[in-house]
């Protein structure tokens, strides 16, 4: 039985996935078809061969009722092989007596391995090729019938179905094995690409702030004005290329911190304020929530979020305005910030594909803004990493509106009145360690005090909620609002 070179192939590969385990284990599956052709056929010997031409031998890829040197190589010399037949005519092979057997009397495995009575059915492979024989061996004269061709031809199929399952999932090991691998290389790419355009650039931006204090004639200005542009966006195209490598080798950090929604995302529309009075654009906030949640997010990523998409709206609006709105989420389950304008809009083409990295929404406008088309595939990588989820809707002509959903599985809330902290203040946090209050308590230890998360709660035996729902938390926010 000979492998023609994809079906070796195959089997090589299937063979390599599971290199560790034992050759017994690797065909366990395998020995049970056989162990069954075995007790429904009353054969002593049933065998499940793969021929290999090149090797020039038989592969036992499963074998029930082997002794000896046979069990432990599992092949034999293609000149001891009956089932290279089955293979080479692709039909069943039946055998009474393999003594008076005109092709086979004279073959070396009648008198070496006592094969008398021989039933065999080809093997094949998904695309139909036979690869080699599952079969049936007696020692003694045997009468084969076409219900014993039946039962052996249906284990046959079970066995190629098998053999294709085995090859899928080799396939998708080594597509994993080299996804990580390309995945190592861009990152590792990414790392000294960076490296390697920081170094020029901190001396031209060096160099540009300088000039930009000497140069008084105006077209030099100008031409410096031009070099400061194009640095900035060298620089933001760095710094995106930094993150997008962070998220790739999974060094980028997710720190949950409570804040207050309502005061970062405000904070964050007032940036924008000015760019977008010079361009006479109107920019709204609005927040119809009943209350200022807190959420326990990473409240610096989220802002980078919301930065860059409000950064991107102010960009390619022209007319009109640019809204920001937080809202209940769907059945209350969460919060939504929806940031929409009145710009030109995304063509449906390139909307299905606004998020992959490199697919700037238009070309021409992208160049005007000076996009590098990495941050909206940031924004959604860091958007998802939260728990939360990022879509997007445009016309053209009408606008575009983004909407980032945060469920509110981590949001907490801390509702106890006997606080005396509801009055104007419900939303801010009391620090222990110095009584000031404030939205983002993580940052604070972190600035204020050179603490973590963890060494705050080690240090005041506080439990992982400390943040806002600890009862313990809450009372000796009290003690320590008293004492102060």
């Amino acid at each position: 039985m000979t492998l023609n070179y994809d079906a070796s192939q195959t089997f090589r590969e299937t063979q390599s996935m599971t290199s560790r385990a034992s050759l017994s284990e690797r065909n366990a599956r395998f020995d049970k078809l056989t162990n069954i052709a075995s007790l429904v056929m009353k054969a002593p010997v049933s065998l499940l061969t793969i021929i290999d031409d090149t090797g020039g031998q038989q592969i036992f890829k499963s074998a029930t009722g082997l002794r000896g040197e046979l069990f432990q190589t599992r092949s034999t010399p293609l000149s001891h092989s009956f089932c290279k037949y089955v293979r080479d005519s692709g039909k069943p092979l039946l055998v009474r007596d393999a003594r008076k057997h005109p092709e086979l009397k004279h073959n070396p495995a009648v008198a070496d391995f006592g094969i008398i009575g021989y039933l065999g059915v080809p093997f094949r492979t998904e695309q139909g090729d036979v690869i080699g024989a599952l079969c049936c061996i007696d020692h003694c004269p045997r009468d084969w019938d076409e219900n014993d061709i039946e039962i052996l031809a249906r284990l046959a199929s079970i066995a190629a179905d098998q053999l294709h399952l085995n090859s899928a999932e080799a396939g998708r090991v080594k597509a994993k094995r080299l996804a990580e691998q390309a995945a190592a290389t861009r990152a590792s790419f990414l790392s000294h690409a960076n490296h390697e355009v920081r170094t020029p650039l901190s001396s031209i931006g060096g160099a540009t702030r300088l000039l930009s204090t000497l140069v008084t004639d105006e077209k030099a200005r100008y031409l410096v004005g031009v070099i400061e542009r194009n640095f900035s966006r060298l620089s933001a195209m760095a710094n995106d290329l930094v993150r997008i490598a962070e998220l790739d080798d999974a060094t980028a950090s997710i720190a949950a911190e409570t804040f207050n929604l309502t005061e970062v995302v405000r904070s964050t529309v007032e940036k924008h304020r000015d760019a977008a009075k010079t361009k006479g654009l109107g920019l709204t906030f609005t927040c119809s929530l009943k209350d200022d949640p807190l959420l326990l997010f990473d409240a610096q990523i989220l802002t980078q979020a919301v930065d860059r998409l409000l950064s991107n709206a102010v960009k390619f609006t022209s007319v009109g305005e640019v809204r920001v709105e937080i809202t209940p989420g769907r059945s209350g389950d969460g919060v939504v910030i929806c940031i929409s304008d009145t710009g030109y809009g995304i063509e449906a083409e390139q909307l299905s594909r606004l998020f992959e990295e490199f697919e700037a929404h238009n070309p021409r406008t992208a160049r005007q803004g000076a996009g590098t088309g990495l941050g909206m595939s940031i924004v959604r990588r860091e958007v998802e990493w939260m728990g939360g989820e990022i879509s997007v809707s445009s016309r053209l002509g009408e606008g575009t509106s983004f909407i980032i959903f945060l469920p509110n599985s981590r949001d907490k809330r801390c509702d106890d009145g006997s606080e005396g902290e509801q009055e104007g203040s419900s939303h801010r946090l009391t620090c222990l360690e110095c009584g000031e209050k404030m939205s983002l308590l993580r940052r604070h230890l972190s600035q204020v005090h050179g603490l973590t998360p963890e060494a705050y709660r080690a240090k005041w035996k506080l439990v992982d909620d400390y943040a806002l729902s600890s009862k313990v938390y809450r009372k000796m926010r009290q003690a320590v609002k008293t004492s102060m």
